[in-house]
């Protein structure tokens, strides 16, 4: 995936200019691949609130799309994603093809590289 460049975005909202340097060191580094809670927690090291703004600009954008997975009851992400966690039905396959319940499984936001 091409090297990102947040120069014009960070100018529109200097206000997140630190959460997006960071951001796009990060995804400078990291290369392809979904973007988990987990990911970013671990290695954007700014304010929740900050990097929740930052990512809104970044979707907003067109630089990222949100999309919703269902973690198994193995603590791993279903396979299937989905645009809007009210499309998830009432069992989901699994990896490995068991059907788990997803009324009590964790719906997790994840971010896809656009652009």
């Amino acid at each position: 995936m091409p090297r990102v460049n947040f120069e014009a975005l960070i100018s529109k909202h200097p206000e997140s200019k630190k959460a997006l340097r960071q951001l796009q060191a990060w995804l400078n580094e990291r290369g392809e691949g979904d973007i988990t809670p987990r990911d970013l927690a671990r290695n954007v090291r700014v304010d929740p609130s900050e990097l929740a703004e930052a990512l809104s600009i970044m979707v907003k954008a067109g630089i990222l799309q949100r999309v919703y997975r269902v973690l198994t009851p193995n603590g791993v992400l279903a396979p299937r994603e989905f645009n809007d966690p009210r499309e998830i039905p009432d069992q989901l396959e699994d990896r490995r093809e068991h059907y788990f319940d997803t009324a009590e499984a964790d719906v997790v936001p994840v971010f896809k590289r656009v652009a």
